[in-house]
């Protein structure tokens, strides 16, 4: 290889190397029944993934986020209780997740949900909230979140707080993320624009591995 092509690759390669950027993981249950395809992303999504490459993710089998261990104390009335997704016939209970040692909790229960109490609260005014979820199950089947690729811009989300509150919201984005490259630190972000995040798994079901290949994300907005 000429010397100046061979300094063009070594210098492509340690800017991957170089790059920088928060790294979240959603593992998936084992046992699917079939491979599956992501749809196309789609909708608009409320800011952009950075434009430098992530770093790889952690080979971990729940999610792995680098935010503070310390959760910020939330009034009672804040935290959510259920979600309902009309579109996809879903209404799953909700259970409070933190982070333990760069690691974000995620229920047991394919069934349940997980709100991550170091974002925002269901209404509040600025702040992601960031809520997840397994997929599916080998032993209890599709879990609440296994049909998220389906929602589309304009589909309705309601977030339902312990006191019977309710905040609703309206899907602006669709967006898939190889789980080797990470997902964007722009989406815990707790001083934007108010909105929810939905996480789970998707895409090709990796046999050998006992995962998906990557994550779906689901963006909505306040409504």
């Amino acid at each position: 290889m000429p010397a100046r092509a061979l300094r063009r690759v070594t210098v492509a390669l340690t800017v991957l190397a170089l790059g920088a950027g928060l790294a979240l993981v959603i593992g998936a249950a084992i046992g699917l029944r079939q491979d599956r395809s992501l749809p196309p992303d789609v909708g608009t999504v409320a800011g952009a993934a950075p434009s430098r490459p992530p770093a790889p993710a952690p080979s971990v089998s729940v999610p792995s986020v680098s935010v503070p261990s310390v959760s910020v104390p939330r009034p009672a009335r804040s935290v959510p209780a259920t979600v309902s997704i009309p579109s996809l016939n879903v209404t799953a209970q909700v259970l409070p997740v933190v982070n333990t040692g760069g690691v974000l909790g995620v229920p047991d229960d394919p069934a349940q949900l997980g709100w991550w109490t170091g974002g925002a609260q269901p209404g509040a005014a600025r702040g992601s909230v960031i809520i997840d979820g397994h997929v599916d199950s080998a032993s209890t089947g599709p879990g609440a979140l296994f049909r998220l690729g389906r929602l589309n811009p304009g589909d309705r989300i309601a977030v339902t707080s312990r006191t019977g509150a309710s905040h609703s919201y309206t899907v602006t984005g669709r967006r898939s993320y190889p789980k080797a490259a990470g997902l964007p630190a722009e989406l815990f972000d707790r001083a934007g624009p108010s909105r929810l995040v939905l996480i789970s798994c998707g895409g090709a079901f990796d046999r050998s591995a006992g995962s998906y290949l990557d994550n779906i994300v689901v963006f909505a907005a306040p409504s």
